[in-house]
C-alpha cells in the first residue's frame, strides 16, 4: 500500500482521489483550509474502517508560511510519498492580496505547488516509484503570463490570471524535470476536461451563470478521476509528462520553453527568498528534510598549512549523522584523518536566502564506499554511479572509497 498527500482534498477532484485511496487501503494526508470539510473527510474515513491512515492538515495554502509550516506536519505523521496530487484552485472575479502581500489566485495556484514539489522531495526519494500529479491545464502556451505583473496588480483579468497560473504551473513541471529536483520523481501535468466540481470560487452574477450552463454538459467527477488514478497507480517513464482529457501531448513545444522556465524559477526564488524568515535558528525537522533532498553540500576540512579546503559533495543522512563518500588518499581524506575537524554548508537552491552549516567531528570507514557512493548518485542522478557517469567510471570505478561520517557538535544557521 502506498501514501498519498492531497492538496485541495476536501473538494471535488482531490476528495474524490482521496476517498478512492483510503477504499483501497493506502494512507492519505489531505490538506485544506477548512476544519468542517477536513472533518468530514476523517468522519468518512472512521466509517470505512480506515481512521489510523488518514490525515487531515489544516492550512490555507495561499500563503508560503502555512504551506510550510504543512509540509513539517506532513512530515511529523508519514515516512515517504508514493503520490504528490496537487489540486487546490479557487476562482476570484475581483482581485485579492494575500496577508503575505500576494495575489491570491498566483500564491495558491501556482507558488503552493511550487513549495509542494520542492519541499516534499525527500518524501518522495523514499518512495520506490514517487509521482507528482499537477491537475492544471497544461499545453496553453505561455501568452498569458505577465513577467513584470504576475500578480495582476496592473492588469487583473480573471480568465488570465487563471490561464497564467496554468501556463505557469506547465513551466513548473518542465523546470522541475530539467533542474532533476528529485530523479526518482515523475512530474505528470493532468488536464482532466470540464469537470463537474464544486467550482471553488467568488464568482460576480455573470460568471456564476456561465458556471451553471458548465455544469450542464460537464462530465461527473467519478468519470474523470479514472484516467487520474490511472497515471498515479502506473508512473510513467519519462521525467514530465502532460496528459489532455487523457491523452499525452507533446512537452517539447513553445508551451513547456526551458529558458522560461528557468527564468520563472529565478523570479520564483528570488520571491520565496523575500518571504524567508530572517529569524537565526536551524530547525532539525526542516534540516533532516533537507538532508534528506538532493542538496549539494559544501565540505570544509583543514590543509596541513592551517587553510581551509573545500569541496561540495553528495551527502546522504543516518539519524542525525551526516554521510558522504571520499576517495581514499584524497586530499580530503588525508585532511581528515590528520584532523577530524569538519563543517558543512547546506543551502537548499529553491531558497537561496536560507542555510545551514553542520559542525562536527568525522570518524573513516573503509567498508561500504562504493555502496554509499552508489546510493547518492541514485537520489542525486537516479543512476548508479556507473550509469550516470560511465567515463568516470571507467577511470575511477575501481578506486577504493571511504564514509565518512559526521557527527554534528554544532549547528548554525537560518533554516
Amino acid at each position: 500500500m502506498g501514501t498519498f498527500v492531497i492538496s485541495g482534498g476536501t473538494d471535488g477532484i482531490g476528495k474524490a482521489i482521496a476517498a478512492n485511496r483510503l477504499k483501497l487501503g493506502h494512507e492519505v494526508v489531505v490538506i485544506g483550509r477548512d476544519t468542517a470539510k477536513g472533518q468530514a473527510f476523517l468522519d468518512s474515513a472512521a466509517d470505512i474502517g480506515a481512521v489510523d491512515r488518514a490525515h487531515f492538515v489544516v492550512a490555507d495554502l495561499s500563503l508560503v508560511s502555512q504551506t510550510r509550516r504543512a509540509i513539517d506536519e506532513i512530515g511529523n505523521c508519514i515516512s515517504e510519498i508514493d503520490g504528490l496530487v496537487l489540486c487546490a484552485r479557487h476562482f476570484r472575479t475581483t482581485r485579492a492580496v494575500t496577508a503575505e502581500g500576494l495575489e491570491h489566485t498566483f500564491a495558491l495556484y501556482y507558488l503552493s505547488r511550487f513549495v509542494l514539489s520542492h519541499r516534499l522531495v525527500g518524501l518522495l526519494d523514499a518512495a520506490e516509484a514517487p509521482v507528482i500529479l499537477n491537475v492544471s491545464g497544461p499545453g496553453s502556451g505561455t501568452d498569458s503570463i505577465r513577467w513584470d505583473d504576475l500578480g495582476g496588480e496592473h492588469d487583473y483579468e480573471p480568465q488570465r490570471i487563471l490561464a497564467q497560473g496554468g501556463q505557469l504551473n506547465d513551466l513548473l513541471g518542465v523546470g522541475f524535470a530539467r533542474r532533476r529536483v528529485s530523479p526518482k520523481t515523475r512530474y505528470v501535468l493532468v488536464h482532466p476536461g470540464v469537470v463537474n466540481t464544486g467550482f471553488s470560487g467568488e464568482y460576480d452574477a455573470a460568471t456564476a451563470d456561465r458556471i451553471e450552463q458548465i455544469r450542464a454538459t460537464a462530465q461527473p467527477v467519478e468519470d474523470a478521476i479514472v484516467p487520474i488514478l490511472d497515471i498515479v497507480d502506473h508512473p510513467p517513464a519519462e521525467p514530465l509528462t502532460a496528459v489532455v482529457e487523457g491523452r499525452p501531448i507533446d512537452v517539447h513545444g513553445p508551451a513547456f520553453d526551458a529558458a522560461l522556465a528557468d527564468r520563472l524559477y529565478d523570479q520564483t526564488t528570488v520571491l520565496l527568498g523575500s518571504l524567508a524568515s530572517a529569524a537565526m535558528g536551524v530547525s532539525p525537522a526542516r534540516l533532516r528534510q533537507v538532508l534528506d533532498a538532493p542538496v549539494f553540500g559544501t565540505v570544509a576540512t583543514i590543509d596541513p598549512d592551517g587553510a581551509p579546503q573545500q569541496s561540495v559533495v553528495w551527502v546522504g543522512r543516518d539519524g542525525d549523522d551526516v554521510l558522504f563518500a571520499v576517495a581514499t588518499g584524497s586530499r580530503k581524506e588525508r585532511n581528515l584523518r590528520r584532523d577530524p575537524r569538519v563543517s558543512i554548508l547546506l543551502s537548499p537552491p529553491d531558497e537561496p536566502y536560507t542555510y545551514a552549516v553542520i559542525h562536527g567531528k568525522a570518524t573513516l570507514h573503509t567498508e561500504g564506499g562504493h555502496q554509499l557512493r552508489d546510493a547518492l548518485a541514485v537520489k542525486y542522478t537516479g543512476k548508479t554511479y556507473a550509469e550516470g557517469n560511465a567515463d568516470a567510471a571507467a577511470r575511477y570505478g575501481d578506486v577504493a572509497m571511504t564514509v565518512v561520517r559526521v557527527t554534528p557538535e554544532r549547528t548554525v544557521g537560518r533554516l
